[in-house]
């Protein structure tokens, strides 16, 4: 349907050229006496017409954008020749003014056909670009499928080791809590396999996986560590990148437990009436500790790689340190600000 529109598109622009040499073209006073028809300039102009998309969709194509210039020029010659010559016979042919030798007719239409090379090879390099900039932006999007694939997949493997050894503890211990844990183990691998692949899922979907993931963590941590976890009361149907906050959360876990007295951990989730989803996630760390100092993890560089990818300039992730001293004890918290929009 869209090739139908181009021809549709093409045939109008000839037709409306045509019509205007027809009805405001000049004529000149010997013309006026000859039997002049729309017939004898259609069959004309036909010839250029001809050569115009010939050089523009075969020539160029086939020699010039193929390097092969001296088969190109020589075609390109020969055509426009055989366009020149083409056209005066079917004027010459007809009635024309006194004095008009054929050649000198052919001459004119060679002067006249440089307009039209011109114009087809402007049409041709706009075709030829349109055609190179689809395909970078095919090889674009395919890479950046791939990358996102990568980045997706990525599952911290000291998480999973913690939590099995956190479940070799309740097996030993025949504790009736292993079911559940390994139930909720499962649901998240299966999240993570399956969910993964779709470009988008349901923000109650993804809200459920960081529930899961919590409630492992605690299974080691247990009570030595407070973690709050607000979410809104209704999301309804929104959809978010799958697997797109977990770097979040553990981060928190990762910087927010080892030699902090009183670990502490806040994850606030909201909705706005924009489709603006705002996630703050803080955590108490230790400021004496090195690992502090350094760069953000991988985690949290894939995290900035994903959402420059996704959300272009139209999302916000920043990152706080803040000090908090008072009679009993001086707190440091570490705090990541996350907003991006909803569909």
């Amino acid at each position: 349907m869209s090739n139908f529109y181009k021809i549709l598109f093409h045939c109008f622009i000839w037709s409306a050229l045509i019509c205007c040499v027809l009805l405001i073209g000049p004529r000149p006073p010997e013309a006026r006496q000859m039997s002049w028809t729309s017939l004898q300039v259609i069959w004309t102009v036909v010839p250029f017409i001809g050569f115009f998309y010939v050089h523009s969709y075969w020539l160029m194509p086939a020699y010039l954008f193929r390097k092969k210039r001296l088969t190109y020029g020589v075609a390109v010659a020969l055509g426009a020749l055989a366009a020149a010559f083409i056209s005066a016979l079917s004027y010459y042919l007809h009635d024309h003014p006194p004095g008009h030798d054929y050649y000198h007719t052919v001459l004119r239409r060679i002067v006249a056909i440089l307009f039209f090379i011109l114009a087809s090879a402007s049409m041709g390099a706009f075709r030829e670009n349109a055609r190179l900039e689809k395909a970078r932006k095919a090889k674009e999007t395919e890479h950046l499928r791939t990358e996102l694939s990568f980045l997706r997949g990525q599952i911290n493997p000291h998480f999973m080791l913690n939590v099995l050894n956190s479940m070799v503890l309740m097996a030993r211990k025949r504790s009736e809590m292993l079911e559940p844990a390994l139930l909720e183990l499962a649901g998240l691998m299966r999240y993570s396999v399956y969910e993964t692949g779709h470009e988008k899922i349901r923000l109650e979907d993804e809200l459920e996986y960081l529930r899961t993931y919590i409630d492992l963590q605690m299974l080691r941590f247990r009570d030595d560590v407070t973690v709050r976890f607000d979410t809104p009361d209704c999301v309804g149907g929104q959809l978010i990148e799958p697997m797109l906050l977990i770097p979040l959360v553990e981060n928190a876990f990762k910087h927010g437990i080892g030699l902090v007295d009183a670990p502490a951990i806040r994850i606030d989730i909201s909705l706005a009436a924009n489709e603006m989803l705002s996630v703050s996630v803080k955590n108490k760390y230790n400021p004496l500790l090195q690992e502090e100092e350094k760069l953000p993890g991988i985690g949290l560089i894939n995290l900035q790689k994903r959402l420059d990818l996704i959300y272009p300039g139209t999302h916000r992730l920043e990152t706080t340190r803040s000090y908090r001293s008072d009679n009993a004890a001086t707190e440091s918290w570490f705090a990541i600000t996350l907003q991006i929009p909803l569909q």
